[in-house]
């Protein structure tokens, strides 16, 4: 959707005034504000002050919020946090008297401002005509803005108002951006971050100004065992989950297949992706080789290749669980050993078309059931657990390009197969800078 702000200029404020004035009565249900204009960058921006009663009617006001388990790329908000919505209104049941709420952002794909001739984008006042049929969409502050409207549910709280009548004349500070692209709205969210931190999982789907999460997120999209399969807000999967992966697991994966390290930090990734993906060509560029990659196991790894023949829900994905619970490559420990692998092969074979076999090889010649040999004694623990330790993932690396017939550390291998290693490896033990671990 285009955006779009009708600047209507007068030769004074009072004519600004009147004529809005006029606007909003010619149509029934409108109304008119005072607001300042103002410029960020070449962005027009209307700040103002709206009412709670205003903010609370959800037919002026809408809340897109992303709920668990569903794709955030398609809402305007993360999922909501029941707890943060009922400390903000208690605190504010607690001082009605003396309570201090910070400004809301909202966006809305059209405005009308009458402004007087010659404003240049310095701080002006102006009047904003509010139509029947205007709809404004939270950018930053559904937790503020829900305690006040309230929310149904057992978690939920009651319209502040509807508790304390006093509140019904208060008022909020409201930023207002004309905005019409979703995208744009996503990377405002994600600008606006400063106070309450989005999780990384809300930051790797919102904030492109990342490079590892612009190349995430076209491998998710690019993908089909991941693409709508990926549960992009949660931090641990449900048991029964119809998602096939976290999307921490399939990162995990990502940073290994760019930088053979699936547990370097966050400095760290920047700091190493200038190099490996510090442009628009870079990125370009992995993204095409990752895709290849992942094409070639949906084609051909097993239950890959069964699982993306399923609708995204419904009956048939109700076999996810179980074929999680059989085999390695639908574990986040799986995906580093893929990933990991994955990036030693691109990394020292350059022929494409031998690259291409060995990804196949890969996908075929590799037994990835949880039962399999090769990872007993190392991911796969005595009890069948799966291993997230460094050390264990290690060894299962080495195992696998052993099996591809690459290079690799016999070392790794034979200290692990020794009777005296495997015991300490299947007790996940580790020391210093071995110990690591992620979502299974």
């Amino acid at each position: 959707m285009s955006s779009k702000i009708n600047l209507i200029e007068h030769d004074s404020v009072e004519e600004a005034l009147a004529q809005a004035v006029s606007q909003s009565i010619a149509m029934a249900g409108s109304t008119h504000i005072p607001c300042t204009i103002f410029k960020q960058g070449e962005r027009t921006m209307i700040s103002t002050a709206l009412p709670f009663l205003f903010l609370a009617d959800s037919t002026k006001v809408r809340m897109h919020s992303a709920t668990k388990g569903s794709n955030p790329a398609q809402a305007h908000n993360r999922p909501k946090m029941p707890d943060h919505v009922k400390s903000i209104h208690q605190y504010m049941l607690n001082n009605p008297d003396d309570y201090f709420l910070p400004p809301v952002t909202l966006n809305v794909a059209e405005a009308t401002v009458h402004v007087v001739r010659g404003w240049s984008g310095a701080p002006s006042l102006a009047f904003l005509v509010i139509y029947s049929n205007t709809r404004f969409s939270v950018t930053d502050g559904q937790h503020r803005l829900t305690a006040i409207a309230g929310q149904e549910g057992k978690s939920g709280v009651p319209r502040i108002f509807d508790v304390n009548e006093r509140f019904e004349n208060d008022s909020m500070a409201v930023l207002i951006v004309v905005e019409g692209d979703l995208e744009r709205v996503h990377q405002d969210f994600a600008d606006a971050a400063q106070t309450k931190a989005i999780p990384a999982s809300m930051l790797a789907v919102y904030n492109m100004r990342e490079p590892m999460n612009r190349v995430l997120n076209d491998i998710v999209k690019g993908t089909p065992v991941f693409h709508e399969r990926v549960d992009m807000t949660s931090t641990t999967l449900p048991k029964k989950s119809q998602k096939a992966f976290l999307l921490n697991q399939v990162r995990q994966m990502v940073k290994a297949i760019l930088f053979g390290d699936a547990a370097l930090g966050e400095d760290q990734v920047s700091a190493r992706g200038v190099e490996v993906i510090g442009t628009a060509e870079k990125q370009e560029n992995e993204i095409r080789k990752a895709l290849v990659l992942t094409g070639i196991l949906c084609r051909h790894m097993e239950p890959w290749t069964t699982i993306v023949t399923f609708p995204v829900s419904g009956d048939a994905a109700n076999q996810i669980p179980e074929l999680r619970e059989r085999y390695l490559n639908l574990t986040g420990s799986g995906l580093q050993v893929i990933g990991r692998v994955a990036h030693d092969i691109t990394k020292t074979v350059t022929d494409s078309a031998e690259r291409e076999r060995l990804y196949q090889a890969l996908a075929t010649e590799i037994d990835w059931r949880r039962s399999a040999d090769i990872w007993q004694g190392n991911v796969i623990l005595a009890e069948g657990k799966v291993a997230t330790n460094r050390g264990p993932v290690n060894i299962a690396v080495e195992k696998v390009k052993r099996a591809l017939g690459l290079d690799h550390n016999a070392k790794i291998i034979e200290k692990a197969e020794t009777p005296a290693g495997i015991p300490a490896q299947a007790a996940g033990g580790t020391t210093g800078a071995e110990a690591l671990s992620f979502p299974v």
